[in-house]
């Protein structure tokens, strides 16, 4: 299950994302046969961001013998269903992150792929309320903040400083 480490972040471990998707595959009568089971499994185990380029190659290596085609039309239907997040990187290029259905936000590191997931909108009711002076009215919202993690903003540091 999803933890709240306070009021707005979640966090997901890799096994328990992995329990939540498969869950909802049966739920949705959709066979999890051995290389999907194999896919769901590789994404639950990356801790960056990954290309379907690279899913594609790591999984056709397994025994389950994962097709390039299965790979990716594993990746769309779990994007398509709020279980991965495609994500812009600097080179431009999409890489996904693993992630919650359900409304929620982003901020994910553009170098490690570490994601954190936050609930609710309460930071953009100060938006609304400025952009509802300019008589404009908000229909819906996107809201994706890149950046760096304390983790890799410390090692850049280290390697800056020459430690």
């Amino acid at each position: 299950m999803p933890r709240r480490s306070d009021n707005s972040i979640v966090t997901v471990s890799a096994v328990d994302w992995e329990h939540q998707v498969l869950a909802a595959c049966r739920i949705e009568h959709i066979r999890l046969t051995k290389p999907r089971r194999a896919i769901i499994a590789w994404i639950a185990g990356q801790q960056t961001l990954f290309s379907t380029e690279a899913l594609a190659a790591a999984v056709a290596t397994l025994p389950e013998r994962v097709g390039r085609a299965t790979a990716y039309r594993m990746v769309e239907q779990l994007r398509e269903t709020g279980w991965l997040s495609p994500i812009r990187t600097e080179r431009g290029s999409y890489a996904y992150a693993r992630t919650l259905p359900g409304h929620h936000h982003h901020a994910i590191c553009l170098r490690c792929g570490a994601t954190l997931i936050i609930e609710g909108c309460a930071a953009l009711e100060t938006l609304y309320a400025l952009l509802e002076t300019h008589g404009f009215a908000v229909q819906s919202h996107v809201l994706e903040l890149t950046g760096r993690c304390r983790r890799c903003r410390v090692a850049h540091e280290g390697r800056a400083s020459g430690a």
